[in-house]
């Protein structure tokens, strides 16, 4: 799983194919709400399209979309998105703006554009690995709960804390190839009594 650099900023690459100009912008997104702060900064005084697709978060709990803006169904927003997806690219969003030149490219031959306008953006951007995460929520006494944040907070990201009358819930973020081990050191030290409530 891939994501661009946090110092990448926006990264903008502009292609021509058969005298339409496409102008591609890739960047970081958490949520919907930033993809729609993008779409408004990216230039497009005398565009015909602003066509765009987003990736944020990964697996069971990944949301994606992607639009066309006018163009014919499926010919924009989609390969934007696949190329997005092919990569592996989580937590971004690309937007490419198309200033028409004239010569109508067909259907494919917008495929083939956004899609290559949106290959081009994410080849030139700065992208790192990232490991896939996961979230846990667990329960576990009040007697154990110090031994267990002092264990969470050394091998997790812990989300929230919250206190009961007899037991205290964790909600961490862990990395998914350390998730069950992260569960059996619990079970361990609690000596069996913690509970794994997702």
């Amino acid at each position: 799983m891939l994501v661009l650099r946090p110092d990448a900023g926006e990264v903008v690459v502009s292609t021509t194919v058969k005298k339409s100009r496409f102008i591609a912008t890739a960047a970081s997104v958490e949520s919907p709400g930033d993809v729609a702060s993008l779409i408004e900064r990216v230039p497009s005084a005398g565009a015909n399209h602003v066509c765009w697709a987003y990736v944020i978060g990964s697996g069971p709990h990944e949301t994606s979309r992607s639009a066309d803006d006018g163009e014919p169904a499926g010919t924009a927003g989609p390969p934007i998105l696949t190329a997005l997806r092919r990569r592996g690219v989580v937590n971004a969003a690309i937007v490419v703006v198309r200033h028409f030149g004239g010569v109508k490219l067909g259907a494919g031959g917008l495929i083939r554009a956004y899609s290559g306008s949106a290959t081009a953006v994410l080849d030139a951007a700065p992208l790192q690995e990232v490991m896939p995460s996961c979230v846990v929520r667990l329960r576990v006494r009040v007697d154990d709960a110090g031994r267990v944040a002092t264990d969470l907070h050394s091998m997790a990201t812990v989300r929230s804390t919250e206190y009961g009358a007899d037991a205290v819930d964790f909600v961490v973020d862990v990395s998914a190839d350390a998730r069950e081990r992260l569960c059996d050191h619990i079970r361990s030290v609690t000596s069996g009594s913690a509970t794994i409530l997702d």
